[in-house]
């Protein structure tokens, strides 16, 4: 059994801490190859099996260049001997000395991931905590590929649902340009495209809070958060959750949005170029869902629905009016 003074002060010595004193007194204890085993074991209690054997090589060679730097008289003497013992020692306890020193420069080792739907796809990813992504079109989140720190956070451009695994003392953050939406073990769906006017936040199933310019919402069930960009508003209604994560199976629902967005929406889904040749079809206004079978079907549906029509050109789309349409 080591003694805890010992395991306190080597810990200080890892984060360069230590007083002249108190480095004397460190080298006098770990003097002996036993009690240095035991110190090195106690941080092994402690390592974080997740990282990967060339993370923990990049992070070891900081710790040796920092064991380098240190003052001269700790490199002299009898130290010599011990630091030519503990290298023999480090390799099967690299571990111990890898996680305490990632979690002081967490932000030194983050290694991003992104995964990108383009338009006319989807794609689906499990997160290194066993939570589950489904990214739609346009879309892209990256997250640390080891999700280590206090917080598992994922950054997001253009619209996901999330099912998030559940953990009380690491909450989950997702991020957009506009708002933050923190779960702890919860379903919800986030919408944030740039060229969208709005962010939305959608919960299906327990708690999320939602933070967005200095303003906060926590949200229940069937509830949903909408960040007004130009207002710059955060706001709170009512909705039926499910309607809008009909995009996972390929359906497509609108709550009253204009045709513009609804162009715009179709235009990442189905990657066409969507025109407009009359302006007064752009504030027109649609609720429904329009289905799964392709980029015709969902204009014949709108233009049964509406003073409209279309002609298509390949990957191009016209709408027109219907009382501009030349006889």
């Amino acid at each position: 059994m080591i003694n805890k003074n010992y395991t306190i002060l080597f810990e200080k010595y890892l984060r360069g801490e230590t007083t002249a004193e108190e480095t004397e007194k460190l080298i006098n204890a770990i003097g002996s190859e036993n009690k240095f085993e035991g110190l090195l074991e106690n941080e092994l209690m402690n390592a974080n099996p997740t990282l990967d054997e060339e993370t923990k090589r990049r992070i070891f060679g900081e710790i040796c260049k920092e064991t380098a730097g240190k003052k001269t008289y700790f490199l002299s003497g009898n130290w010599r001997k011990v630091l030519q013992w503990a290298a023999i020692f480090l390799l099967p306890v690299l571990s111990a000395l890898t996680v305490y020193y990632f979690n002081q420069n967490p932000q030194k080792y983050y290694q991003p991931t992104k995964i990108t739907a383009q338009n006319g796809e989807k794609a689906e990813v499990v997160l290194p905590d066993g939570s589950n992504v489904w990214i739609n079109s346009g879309s892209t989140l990256t997250y640390d590929k080891y999700f280590n720190g206090k917080e598992r956070s994922v950054y997001l451009q253009g619209e996901a649902y999330f099912e998030v695994s559940k953990n009380k003392k690491r909450p989950f953050i997702v991020h957009t340009k506009q708002m933050e939406v923190q779960a702890l073990g919860t379903s919800f769906n986030v919408r944030s495209y740039d060229a969208d006017s709005i962010a939305t936040a959608i919960l299906l199933e327990g708690k999320v809070k939602v933070s967005a310019s200095g303003q906060e919402t926590v949200l229940s069930v069937n509830q949903r958060a909408t960040f007004d960009k130009k207002k710059q508003t955060l706001l709170a209604d009512r909705v039926e959750a499910f309607n809008f994560i009909e995009w996972k199976n390929g359906n497509i629902y609108f709550s009253n949005q204009t045709y513009d967005e609804i162009a715009q929406t179709l235009s990442r889904i189905y990657n066409v170029e969507i025109q407009f040749a009359s302006e007064q079809l752009r504030p027109m206004r649609f609720s429904g869902t329009l289905g799964s079978n392709g980029i015709k079907n969902a204009l014949d549906i709108l233009s049964m629905t509406s003073p409209m029509y279309y002609e298509m050109k390949n990957t191009t789309i016209i709408l027109h009016h219907k009382a501009e349409k030349v006889k």
